[in-house]
């Protein structure tokens, strides 16, 4: 056994019990004051083995609060973090840029594009309100992030083959054009409308519950695992479109698959938890600064990290001014723009011109 491959193992190991650790922690934060020992005894009580590590008597109303709201919750942002986070990685891969965002593909511009739409209309096409929260909103968001992706897609073919340049500019074009159909949205939204929409699009784990949570692991983990088997493919892809072809891999077949998985992990998160910016664009660099590019570690890597960030952001955001709560997008966006902008420095810094 290599010494690098024992340095990664105990770097995931303690990524592995950082989540843990993290994810416990953060259970106990709320209203109501739930100690670590409580939760633990609540936790292996829900699966009949009694620890009696706590002195005192848990009642029924703290089983509900951790089982049915926090823990939800908690899960659900290890799947969103890892989705994020695995997305990101594969897209770097396929532009060979590191400063590639899930964003640039016309996902999540999309996706707001068809919240919109059920946030201004919902009083025509829905009868509760709850059902369009956990429903007709995510359909809806979904497929406009799919949508998008698709016409970025098919404007960045070029003779049969995908044009690597010609998607990130089409992306950046279908944004701006995007951007352009929810300014108007806004502005024929009333107040009302308008701040659940600036709300969605701050991004929230609130309305987490065991059925998204479960639509949310069944819709992200085929991609998940279509992106670890294609982790050596993704190695070959970076050194360039004519050697990877000499070396028998299909361009075009594995330019396709990143595309659809990435849009597809990414408009399921956008969908249920609305828009968490910098998870995708922070999550690999970190990695690939402390295990390498290699994508046999960064993938597992960004998931793991993805979600350590994700759940420590949810973790600030209730804590900063409890017992209100900050939307979790403000605290990515507050901890990845710094991050963004010494990254761009330290590419310049790398770049030579000649005069």
């Amino acid at each position: 056994m290599s010494k690098k491959y024992e340095k990664n193992t105990i770097i995931f190991l303690i990524g592995l019990f950082l989540l843990a650790i993290i994810s416990l922690v953060s259970t106990t934060i709320g209203p109501v004051k739930i100690s670590i020992l409580q939760i633990i005894d609540i936790l292996f009580e829900s699966i009949n083995i009694n620890t009696n590590l706590s002195s005192s008597e848990i009642s029924q109303a703290f089983k509900t609060v951790v089982i049915d709201i926090r823990l939800p919750r908690i899960l659900m942002g290890i799947i969103v973090g890892i989705a994020l986070g695995i997305s990101g990685a594969i897209l770097q891969g396929l532009f060979r840029n590191p400063l590639i965002d899930p964003g640039f593909i016309g996902v999540s511009s999309g996706a707001a594009i068809g919240a919109m739409f059920v946030i201004m209309f919902s009083q025509l096409i829905a009868i509760e309100n709850n059902f369009y929260i956990q429903f007709l909103l995510p359909v809806f968001a979904m497929s406009g992030g799919l949508s998008t992706t698709i016409l970025v897609y098919k404007m960045s073919q070029m003779s049969g083959k995908t044009n690597i340049m010609a998607m990130l500019l089409s992306g950046i074009a279908v944004n701006a054009f995007s951007g352009s159909i929810i300014g108007f949205l806004v502005y024929r939204a009333s107040d009302m409308e308008l701040r659940s929409f600036t709300f969605w699009t701050l991004g929230s784990l609130d309305n987490s519950n065991w059925l998204i949570v479960s639509i949310a692991v069944v819709a992200i983990l085929i991609p998940i695992i279509i992106s670890i088997n294609l982790r050596k493919k993704l190695d070959i892809f970076m050194l360039g479109d004519a050697e990877a072809g000499y070396l028998g891999l299909n361009i075009e077949k594995l330019k396709k698959r990143i595309i659809f998985i990435s849009a597809l992990m990414v408009g399921v998160t956008v969908a249920f938890c609305g828009m968490i910016g910098f998870i995708g664009l922070v999550t690999p660099h970190l990695v690939r600064l402390i295990m390498g590019p290699s994508h046999k570690t960064l993938i597992f890597g960004s998931a793991i990290l993805g979600a350590i960030i994700l759940i420590l952001a949810d973790f600030i955001s209730r804590i900063i001014i409890a017992p209100a709560q900050l939307p979790i997008g403000i605290i990515t966006s507050a901890l990845g723009a710094p991050f963004f902008l010494w990254l761009i420095v330290s590419q310049k810094q790398k770049i030579r011109y000649e005069k």
